[in-house]
């Protein structure tokens, strides 16, 4: 039997949300591309780390994050999700290289938002 690894993205399950005069912004801060392209530099750059495939540890990470007016990504942290085998460094590191995402956006104007992505880490047999 073999085992395969997959990290898969429940994309903004939980809905990204905004701060203070973004809260009820136009359009959500999103990924260039948006979950087409999230989906693709996901496959391309997000790996399951070693010590969770070792310990078989799965389940889902939650990452909150500010993205300025400008799509720049800052003050990033897993908020929920395993603690051990370094699924919540992972999620982190991915928002962490994810380069800039697209502004929130409030009567036309670029707006600071906060934001929320779900990632979960799952391991299937085959």
């Amino acid at each position: 039997m073999r085992m395969i690894f997959s990290a898969i993205l429940l994309l903004s399950v939980i809905a990204g949300y905004a701060q203070d005069t973004a809260k009820k912004a136009d359009t959500d801060a999103h990924f260039p591309g948006d979950i087409a392209g999230w989906h693709k530099f996901l496959a391309k750059n997000l790996h399951y780390p070693d010590d969770a495939i070792s310990n078989e540890i799965h389940g889902d990470v939650v990452v909150e994050f500010q993205i300025d007016e400008q799509g720049n990504v800052s003050d990033i942290k897993a908020i929920s999700g395993p603690k051990k085998g370094g699924l919540r460094e992972e999620a982190v590191r991915i928002i962490t290289v994810s380069g800039k995402w697209e502004p929130a956006i409030k009567n036309n104007i670029a707006v600071k938002s906060m934001r929320k992505e779900t990632i979960s880490f799952k391991m299937s047999v085959q």
